[in-house]
């Protein structure tokens, strides 16, 4: 446990008051908390992470409001979309990925470069695979199950090109 020896008091507005009231930060219950808990996003966002670990935890402080309102409104509803559930747990790696990028270019070594820029795009591919998968299914695990599929319809253009170059650059 952090030992809590320096006392401070502010004045806030009604309005900063009010929102301190309503927001909800994990763990935190008075307003003394919630302030510890301001104060350490605000450190974390200051703070370069060194280490993806560290970044992830940002990353999952960053998008777990987000993440949690999503699954509360989908128990109210009753209705749930692995679509939004999915593409928001890729972004919350993909930032925490994007969140290390000081760190693995601080030496400016070569290698650590490669492999940092081979986890972005793996990060992007695998979230591109997901969104063809759901696209090619009858319908897409969503609140509207043809999102996907009408999205990437209009980039059905883009993939044949795309084949056919690849069928192309074989061919040679």
């Amino acid at each position: 446990m952090v030992a809590l020896n320096t006392p401070l008091s502010v004045r806030l507005s009604e309005d900063d008051s009010a929102f301190l009231a309503q927001i909800e930060l994990e763990g935190a219950v008075t307003s003394s908390d919630k302030v510890r808990g301001l104060i350490r996003l605000a450190r974390l966002q200051r703070q370069r992470p060194e280490t993806f670990s560290g970044a992830l935890t940002a990353s999952h402080e960053a998008l777990g409001p987000a993440l949690r309102a999503v699954r509360e409104a989908e128990q109210l509803a009753e209705r749930r979309s692995g679509v939004v559930v999915g593409l928001l747990t890729c972004v919350e790696e993909f930032l925490a990925i994007s969140l290390s990028t000081p760190a693995e270019m601080a030496s400016a070594d070569e290698a650590a470069m490669v492999r940092h820029e081979a986890r972005l795009v793996d990060c992007a591919a695998r979230m591109t695979e997901q969104l063809l998968r759901w696209a090619v299914t009858p319908s897409a695990p969503a609140y509207d199950s043809g999102v996907v599929a009408r999205r990437l319809a209009a980039l059905n253009d883009l993939m044949t090109l795309i084949t056919s170059a690849a069928t192309t650059a074989a061919a040679k």
